[in-house]
């Protein structure tokens, strides 16, 4: 297995940067494991660290980017195809299902081949998933397959997305833990979660932008910013050479004693981030009985106040504020149990949107604190391993759901947010209680 000093050693920006940066920001030397058969290796300056972690943005910007656009211009398109609300559930479902069994697997597979091949394989594949997508939806726009076939091949697409885009955030996850102190770790997830943010935030804005021009055109655009994103990471990303592998390397497991309260709690992040994202533009196509074409724009600036507010909530409130992991997956819920009971209550648009940023100050917390939470209670060499956990955990409540909420959404479509407001309240006590004891034994 790759230890952290063996990556950190393959970065070499100019003497110049490391000059200017080393004056600002003391260099961080990473620990040795016993088992390394190298030698220690030099430290790491922050020049060098800003710029790989500044790359890998590019990674994540892309993925926020590509998943905001389709949930915004999907259910119009979906109603208008012909399928039920319950498929575009089963569709998403689907990729979650396998995203949840394959993220461990990648995050173990990323401590032996390295960060960047695995990073690569996520990007290469959710160009191809995506520009899958929106080659079908065309075909079924035009009425040149069938209903089924568009609904058959949609879920392919979407497996081939959990199959290996879930390679991409662990991979992630773990670079910047290789290259990051203890202390810093927090902080720096989050940089990696504003990242994703930040493409979230885009997303809505391009899909309201570019849908008069058609459809599907949102997610061409997608297809050729994941082209471009592969071929930067590819070229400028630094790591050149592969990770020792190392012959006492141990699995962990789902039942590790660090682990299992915060993955309970990663999955209960899940519900409430996708609850409303999979319910919205149904929504707002039924409560404020809006076209298809209005509701597309209108669910496109939704999801945008949405998307920056938890952009918001991970550069101001979980960087600067530089508040405990713990603190902050108990101050999270609270904000979403706020906005998910505003959602419920809103019968005009602005009162929807302002639930809806609520509810994203919240989420955007939850994420880069689960993260933290998790490698933080891991050493070094299982970086890679336990963020692979952490991701297929979180994708728990993407699995579930689509089944609570599309069945919910039947009875009416206020019951799912009252639902999830129900659970928020339940994750506050949780955190509290049970965390906070984690915290108090390490």
């Amino acid at each position: 297995m790759r230890e952290q000093n063996d990556i950190i050693a393959e970065d070499t920006p100019s003497a110049e940067d490391k000059v200017s940066a080393s004056a600002i920001v003391p260099a961080v030397t990473e620990p040795r494991l016993d088992s390394d058969p190298l030698p220690p290796h030099p430290e790491t300056s922050p020049g060098e660290r800003r710029w790989a972690i500044g790359i890998l943005m590019l990674c994540i910007i892309c993925l926020g980017l590509g998943q905001t656009i389709l949930f915004a211009i999907l259910p119009p398109i979906a109603r208008s195809i012909g399928l039920a609300d319950i498929q575009v559930g089963i569709i998403f479902t689907v990729s979650a299902f396998m995203w949840v069994f394959f993220s461990p697997y990648w995050g173990r597979r990323s401590d032996v081949l390295g960060r960047k091949p695995v990073i690569l394989l996520s990007v290469g594949m959710f160009a191809v998933s995506i520009g899958a997508l929106a080659v079908v939806l065309e075909l079924g726009l035009n009425s040149v397959i069938s209903v089924m076939a568009v609904f058959v091949l949609l879920v392919l697409s979407r497996s081939l997305h959990g199959i290996f885009v879930s390679a991409g955030p662990a991979a992630a996850q773990a670079y910047v833990a290789d290259r990051t102190a203890p202390e810093e770790r927090t902080a720096s997830l989050a940089g990696l979660t504003a990242a994703f943010g930040l493409g979230a935030s885009i997303g809505p804005g391009i899909g309201s932008a570019t849908v008069q021009f058609g459809p599907v055109v949102p997610l061409y655009i997608v297809t050729i910013i994941s082209v471009l994103s592969f071929a930067a990471i590819f070229i400028w990303l630094p790591e050149r050479s592969k990770p020792v592998v190392r012959e006492d390397q141990r699995k962990l497991q789902l039942t590790d004693k660090r682990l299992w309260p915060v993955f309970i709690y990663g999955a209960g992040g899940g519900l409430l981030m996708v609850i409303p994202i999979q319910l919205i533009g149904f929504y707002l196509l039924d409560v404020l009985q809006l076209d298809e074409l209005t509701a597309s724009q209108y669910l496109g600036v939704a999801l945008m106040v949405s998307s920056m507010a938890s952009l918001f909530s991970q550069l101001v409130i979980v960087q600067r504020l530089k508040l405990s992991p713990w603190l902050l997956l108990q101050i999270a819920p609270a904000m979403v149990l706020v906005g998910h009971a505003i959602i419920a209550l809103g019968r005009d648009f602005g009162t929807i949107v302002f639930g809806l940023m609520l509810a994203g100050l919240g989420t955007g917390i939850i994420m880069p604190a689960y993260n933290a939470a998790v490698s933080l209670s891991v050493k070094a060499d299982e970086q890679g391993a336990a963020a692979g956990l952490a991701n297929s955990f979180f994708a728990v409540g993407f699995i579930i759901a689509p089944i609570i909420a599309f069945s919910l959404y039947d009875t009416s479509p206020q019951t799912p947010f009252i639902c999830s407001a129900i659970i928020a309240f339940a994750m506050i006590i949780y955190a509290w209680r049970l965390l906070g004891q984690a915290r108090h034994q390490d």
